[in-house]
């Protein structure tokens, strides 16, 4: 059984939000907390992958991958622990979900990192 990887970066806005961004398929959603950011965006996965069934499409076609910079925040992150599964095809192909978090937004340079990630 193949398994897909969802690779979740997770870093403040400065108005003190946070975003979710996936890095194999370049989708992103924001959130209040960490928490709230990350459903969002499997969330917003979910739908796409529904849609992209419905279309007789490969799961996330649509999406290239993430810049590198956010890769490379990614490698420097914080491990986040969160569920584990989502349905790629009909439940065959599970994936691994993997996040990290990061103290501050990864194009932004020159702000002070937040004090405190939640």
């Amino acid at each position: 059984m193949a398994i897909r990887r969802l690779t979740i970066l997770v870093f403040p806005e400065v108005h003190h939000t946070w975003t979710a961004r996936g890095l194999e398929h370049d989708l992103a959603a924001e959130g209040r907390t960490i928490e709230s950011a990350v459903d969002t965006l499997l969330k917003v996965v979910s739908a796409h992958i529904d849609y992209d069934r419905r279309h007789n499409r490969e799961p996330l076609s649509a999406f290239v991958g993430a810049p590198p910079l956010y890769w490379s925040a990614f490698t420097r992150g914080t491990p986040l622990s969160i569920p584990t599964h989502v349905d790629w095809l009909d439940g065959r192909l599970p994936s691994q979900i993997v996040a990290a978090v990061v103290p501050r937004h990864p194009a932004i340079r020159g702000l002070p990192p937040v004090a405190h990630i939640a």
